[in-house]
């Protein structure tokens, strides 16, 4: 779990409001890093192909990021 990072749900997705740099440095190292997101739990996201997605309770949602 990762504290410096914070995405918030919104719409059909979720919104990343901090630690952007903090982001890719994990996905970096790993591909993949679980954040928690206050209201759902934790939730992963993970790097696949040139996106980001939210993998979810068996859910795959996008991560947006500007």
């Amino acid at each position: 779990m990762n504290p410096d990072i914070v995405i918030v749900r919104e719409g059909d997705g979720y919104r990343l409001l901090h630690g952007h740099l903090r982001l890719a440095t994990e996905l970096g190292r790993t591909g993949e890093v679980d954040v928690d997101v206050r209201g759902e739990g934790k939730v992963r996201i993970v790097r696949v192909r040139d996106d980001l997605e939210v993998r979810h309770d068996g859910r795959r949602l996008p991560l947006y990021r500007q």
